[in-house]
């Protein structure tokens, strides 16, 4: 039987969005708990081999996360990252010694929360034999990555901060093979296929899609996924633990 992976990226500038209380966006609480906490419980249920979490050094030092990781579960980890990458799909890249492998791949964003079960999320794109999956929901606003889709729903062009369609991918990526994934962002890095000088995940998707991959999409409601990519987003986040 093989393994799944899951990696969640916080391997930016953990200071873009910061609570009152100066704490990185990840460690903000709903209900009492961190949203780092929260992404890893509900990794759980998918009983992954292991989960890495890409997250700053200074980060790691100054908040003792790798005894907070540890205390959550023992396939929880951290790899710290020393300096800020050229993207989340680089930061990515810093976990190919463990995602490199013909082992299935879940990437999940640290700043943002998606109230739906993953085990129906994954297991649907298993249950379809998709290569990939991503999360969608409907939006045109440009800070987020698209989606364009065929008459069956797969995904047959993606691009970054660009609504070529109204859906919007929600920060979680699924790869049948971790190498897949490994192989595509290579490619597109070889391209130079980055975005205001950055690397994003969402374009690696045209390479798989140049191979005739399956990829897979799962929608989800505007209520179900929480993003926390500027302030009132935070706050909305923080408020409904302390209604």
């Amino acid at each position: 039987m093989r393994k799944l992976n899951i990696v969640l990226l916080a391997g930016g500038d953990s200071a873009s969005v910061k609570a009152e209380s100066q704490y990185p966006d990840y460690l903000s609480e709903r209900d009492g708990i961190p949203l780092i906490q929260h992404l890893v419980e509900k990794c759980l249920e998918l009983d992954p081999a292991r989960i890495v979490c890409m997250l700053p050094k200074a980060d790691v030092t100054k908040y003792h996360l790798r005894n907070m990781l540890q205390q959550m579960s023992p396939v929880a980890s951290v790899h710290a990252v020393p300096t800020l990458t050229m993207g989340a799909a680089c930061t990515a890249l810093l976990a190919a010694e463990s995602i490199d492998n013909d082992d299935e791949l879940l990437i999940l964003n640290c700043n943002e929360l998606l109230d739906v079960s993953l085990r129906d999320v994954v297991g649907g794109f298993r249950n379809e034999q998709c290569d990939a999956g991503v999360v969608i929901f409907k939006s045109l606003h440009p800070r987020y990555s698209f989606a364009r889709l065929n008459t069956e729903g797969y995904v047959v062009e993606a691009a970054e901060k660009n609504p070529i369609s109204n859906h919007a991918v929600a920060g979680l990526y699924w790869f049948d093979k971790g190498s897949m994934f490994v192989e595509a962002v290579k490619e597109m890095i070889r391209k130079d296929a980055r975005v205001n000088d950055v690397f994003y995940i969402a374009p690696a998707l045209n390479e798989m899609v140049l191979l005739h991959r399956k990829i897979g999409t799962h929608r989800v409601e505007l209520n179900q996924y929480h993003p926390l990519k500027n302030p009132h987003q935070l706050l909305a986040f923080e408020s409904v633990g302390a209604q």
